[in-house]
């Protein structure tokens, strides 16, 4: 039976990641696909990106990887406090990593048993050809992104971007993020090639050790990230 491990949105958080790939380990899964968003926020982006790396995972680029690639002018209303902190990731990443960033791609498509599969950060606007590709997020509060999903010529999408996991239609699943957590759990999805039946593990990480790691990395605006991300107040 086979089957494709999908997670998003690590965001740093190397505790979390690490969970996962044990987890899919134990599973038996070969095929991992990461939807983006590795970088940003969490303490330790080159860190997670090592483990991207030194497992062969396919990546698609987030938004966070645009910003280190391409800077945070393609952004609209970034704070000051953000444009510094996407200097310190950008500052993280070595020279190597920049290189494979270069390498990847926005999406990833698959043909798998007739049904038609991609792969991305967040639905992408086909009329936008700037340097941010990405439709806004609030897409989905206004609820045109069922409109977008009805248009859509892939049979299954998968995104992150959205750290809140939603499914549209059984045709859009929105995995949420699995670094961006305010407990001690993390999840990703399991995609069986075979039935296309969906699941979502839920696994513990190690959250004292993420907290330690948080707490003795002074980095830009993370008091901020702190609180709204990881429900931690210092």
């Amino acid at each position: 039976m086979s089957k494709i491990a999908i997670f998003s949105d690590i965001h740093g958080n190397i505790e979390a990641l690490s969970s996962i790939i044990d987890d899919i380990k134990k599973e038996n899964i070969k095929e991992i696909i990461c939807l983006g968003d590795v970088i940003g926020i969490g303490p330790k982006p080159k860190e997670c990106l090592d483990i991207i790396i030194e497992n062969n995972i396919n990546m698609v680029l987030g938004n966070h990887e645009l910003y280190s690639l391409k800077g945070t002018d393609i952004a609209d209303n970034m704070s000051e406090g953000e444009i510094k902190h996407h200097k310190w990731v950008k500052k993280q990443i070595t020279k190597e990593q920049r290189q494979y960033l270069e390498n990847c791609n926005l999406t990833i498509e698959k043909e798998i048993n007739g049904k038609n599969i991609l792969f991305e950060h967040f639905l992408i606007d086909p009329n936008i050809k700037e340097e941010y590709p990405f439709y806004n997020l609030s897409i989905i509060k206004d609820e045109s992104i069922n409109e977008i999903v009805n248009k859509i010529k892939y049979d299954l999408v998968f995104i992150g971007h959205e750290h809140n996991n939603f499914i549209i239609n059984n045709k859009l699943y929105d995995i949420g993020s699995s670094g961006c957590r305010k407990d001690n759990k993390t999840r990703y999805a399991i995609l069986d090639t075979e039935t296309f039946n969906i699941k979502t593990k839920i696994i513990e990480y190690d959250r004292k050790n993420f907290e330690k790691d948080l707490l003795e990395k002074d980095y830009p605006d993370r008091d901020s990230i702190a609180k709204w991300f990881f429900g931690i107040n210092i």
